[in-house]
């Protein structure tokens, strides 16, 4: 039995599919699976010219035995064959990574002898670091931190030692007097300016006292007199005269 693709029946028709499949169903003609592929439906010979005649159409090209057209290939073909070369890569892959280990393996053996023979090498012994110029100069004194009399917000003098902390003197008091004869030097912050205070012992031998304040990069001086001079109005005065500089 000769089995005819639908596709090749119209064209020996010279009929579109449609066409064909409405004669077919005219003549009670069944689409049959084809064999092989169930997909592609076909019709026998003998259908095929019982068709033909009932449309009065002619063959005259059709031969006695009309091969069916060949199945479409399975979907999986392409696949099987795409995986097929997929797994011949790899398979190449894997010979050229096996290669490359086996020279690793045969080269290690040099690079192991090559670090130990490093290692035996002798080692020169580092020569001590030189002294650096900062180990050898001596260590600069701290600041010398002096004591404070600040006119206050209580409208009052106070006095910060260094070593004491807060002392309870009274402005001009003997108690007062008695702290200046202690001193050498002590900074001054009043209502009208501020200065520092400093002996003059070796240019004076009575112990006398002047003021100093340094302003825009200049050096002023005022003389003092004597420790029972230095009441809080005349180290104001000094304050405010030093301050006029600024102006």
């Amino acid at each position: 039995m000769t089995l005819i693709a639908v596709a090749d029946a119209c064209r020996l028709l010279a009929l579109d599919p449609k066409t064909l499949r409405r004669w077919l169903a005219q003549a009670h003609v069944p689409l049959q699976p084809h064999p092989s592929d169930a997909r592609s439906k076909v019709l026998t010979a003998e259908h095929l010219r019982q068709v033909a005649a009932a449309h009065r159409r002619t063959l005259a090209d059709l031969p006695a035995s009309v091969p069916a057209s060949q199945p479409p290939p399975a979907p999986w073909a392409d696949l099987l064959a795409g995986l097929s070369a997929q797994l011949a890569l790899l398979q190449q892959r894997v010979a050229e990574l096996t290669q490359v280990l086996h020279d690793g393996q045969v080269s290690a053996p040099s690079c192991s002898q090559e670090s130990a023979a490093r290692r035996s090498e002798p080692v020169a012994a580092s020569a001590p670091a030189p002294a650096t110029a900062s180990s050898a100069q001596p260590l600069a004194k701290p600041a010398r931190v002096l004591p404070l009399v600040e006119y206050g917000t209580d409208a009052g003098y106070v006095v910060i030692c260094p070593t004491h902390g807060r002392l309870t003197l009274e402005p001009d008091s003997p108690q007062w007097f008695a702290w200046l004869a202690t001193q050498s030097s002590f900074r001054f912050v009043g209502q009208s300016g501020r200065l520092t205070v400093h002996r003059e012992v070796q240019r004076l031998p009575g112990a006398a006292w002047r003021a100093h304040r340094h302003i825009r990069n200049h050096s002023y001086n005022l003389h003092l007199g004597s420790t029972e001079s230095l009441t809080m109005a005349a180290l104001e005065q000094a304050a405010a005269a030093l301050q006029a500089y600024l102006t």
